[in-house]
């Protein structure tokens, strides 16, 4: 068969395989990528942050963002990542060296993935890899200017090292991971995960070895059911505090603390996690303020719907595993773990598909490749197969229809969700957004003139083309509402045009701000400030409109 011919070919030829990976992944992204916008407003202020690092260095002090917890607890928790982009940056048109930076860090990313997959000896692994090109949610997330897929190459190197019990380089990964990416906490989280499967596992070997052992010697008592509980939970406290478990948290643990400890924002950077990881990520206030979307759950029937490539392989995959669980060594249970957390975390916030659907395409391939070393279901699928060949094939006419029906909505999936992630990158935010009027503030304005906008997700955008003023909320509105509710809430009633009484004192003296900058969208704001002689329009045009604070 053709497809066999060329699976053996590229199994032969690993490195080979690899760079054709690496150079369909980078055109394939640099595709999706071909347009000069931004779909998530926050590539902006990443693309600053790492030209800011490319003229001063480190970006320690963060004015920025006058009335949020930033302003004076600033930390670049993205660091790892913002480096990586200085080259590009600096060599390069910012924008656009920051996209083919990322373009080529995602490829990255799916090429560790491929090795990861090569340690296992996963057969079909190349093929894995070009299946998940196909996950719409996926390679949207990808394709946002962030640090994630250098969270996910860290994550995929965790998951082989936590499996290899390599103590010292998991040290070495994990205090790497506070440098990179603000959700490091992930690490222990995979980590315990391991040790929490792989005790269950022992111990739910142990009662079963005990009930055989039992059975053999004929010795039934009635308290049987109790000694087998008893039996359970003793085992699997012993090997969750046994000396390679505790060497393995410990090493994850140590990492993460030398990484928050020898760390250019020590100790500020203990409070600004405090608020990152438990009350936005966490406690979020959704409910309360209006935060990003990546940050709501999914309707459910969008989350199977944007999950449905992955879900098809994955639920496969649960079947197999199900029936023959006991076949399956600890890898596959631990990647079936993995998979069932990141459902979780993805029903709560829509932002985790990033890992949600490699770690399920992790799940299928250990299920599947480990399925063909298992004699049991060798002959099961040799059932199973006659049956349907029975049932489908048993007729010419039947055989031609499935097969044109399959064809049909296979190639309908896999040509339909590419060009849907690339119509929703491509509709983003133009890279010229808001830079003539942000052109007006760099020309009219003194160093340091507070900016009242009308929006907080406008920060990073007028951040990119005008860091010479400070501005009032952004990248998220938690760090606002944390710092000051009231001067949230009074921010919030003025750009939604729910308030315009003492509009120029509140403006004035509360928020001290020299300027107004409101994008058009907002119009009872405008009508507000058009009503009000205390704000003087000194600029218009068709993105936004800007007043002067007499």
């Amino acid at each position: 068969m053709f497809f066999t011919k060329i699976n053996n070919w590229l199994t032969d030829n690993k490195a080979i395989a690899g760079l054709l990976l690496f150079l369909i992944c980078f055109t394939f992204f640099s595709w999706l990528e071909y347009a000069p916008t931004f779909s998530d407003p926050d590539s902006f202020y990443h693309t600053k942050v790492a030209q800011l690092i490319s003229e001063h260095g480190i970006v320690r002090d963060f004015p920025y963002l006058q009335f949020t917890t930033l302003n004076s607890g600033y930390i670049d928790h993205h660091l790892l990542y913002h480096i990586y982009l200085v080259p590009f940056v600096k060599l390069l048109p910012p924008l656009v060296g920051a996209k083919i930076g990322h373009i080529i860090l995602v490829s990255i990313a799916l090429l560790i993935l491929y090795w990861l997959f090569l340690k296992f000896k996963i057969n079909g692994a190349f093929w894995y890899i070009v299946f998940l090109l196909f996950i719409e949610s996926f390679i949207f997330r990808m394709s946002l200017i962030k640090a994630q897929p250098l969270s996910l190459i860290i994550l995929f190197l965790g998951f082989y090292l936590i499996t290899q019990r390599r103590y010292y380089w998991l040290i070495l990964l994990s205090f790497l991971y506070v440098w990179s990416y603000g959700g490091w906490f992930l690490m222990f989280i995979i980590a315990s995960l391991y040790v929490f499967v792989e005790s269950l596992d022992l111990a739910f070997l142990k009662i079963h070895n005990h009930w055989l052992s039992n059975i053999i010697n004929l010795k039934f008592k009635k308290t049987d059911l109790l000694d087998k509980i008893n039996l359970f939970i003793i085992t699997f406290l012993k090997n969750i505090f046994n000396s390679n478990n505790i060497k393995l948290l410990f090493s994850v643990l140590i990492g993460l603390v030398l990484g928050l400890i020898i760390n250019p924002y020590f100790p500020k950077n203990l409070e600004f996690y405090y608020i990152h990881i438990i009350k936005i990520a966490f406690v979020n206030y959704q409910s309360i303020i209006g935060v990003g979307a990546e940050w709501y759950p999914y309707k459910v029937s969008d989350f199977f719907i944007n999950n449905s490539l992955s879900f098809s392989l994955s639920f496969v995959a649960l079947i197999l595993f199900l029936n023959y669980h006991q076949k399956f060594n600890i890898v596959a249970k631990y990647s079936l773990a993995l998979f069932l957390a990141f459902i979780l975390a993805t029903i709560k916030s829509r932002r985790n598909i990033e890992y949600l659907a490699p770690f399920a395409i992790i799940f299928s391939a250990m299920t599947f490749s480990q399925s063909m070393y298992i004699l049991e279901i060798k002959n099961d699928l040799k059932e199973f197969k006659k049956i349907i060949k029975k049932v489908f094939f048993h007729n010419l006419y039947v055989k031609i229809l499935l097969i044109f029906f399959l064809v049909v909505i296979i190639s309908s999936l896999f040509y339909i969700m590419p060009y849907h992630a690339k119509s929703s990158l491509d509709n983003g935010f133009n890279f010229n957004y808001l830079k003539s009027a942000s052109q007006y503030l760099i020309n009219n304005s003194e160093e340091g003139d507070i900016v009242f906008h009308s929006d907080w997700d406008e920060f990073p955008i007028l951040f990119y083309h005008n860091s010479k003023n400070y501005y009032i909320v952004g990248l998220d509105p938690t760090f606002m509402y944390l710092y000051n509710k009231d001067l949230y809430y009074q921010w919030s009633e003025i750009t939604r045009g729910q308030l315009s009484d003492n509009l120029y004192n509140i403006i004035k003296n509360n928020f001290k701000a020299k300027y107004i900058l409101a994008t058009t969208d907002h119009k009872e704001m405008i009508s507000n400030l058009d009503n009000n002689f205390y704000f003087d329009k000194v600029y218009s045009d068709n993105e936004a409109v800007i007043y002067m604070v007499l």
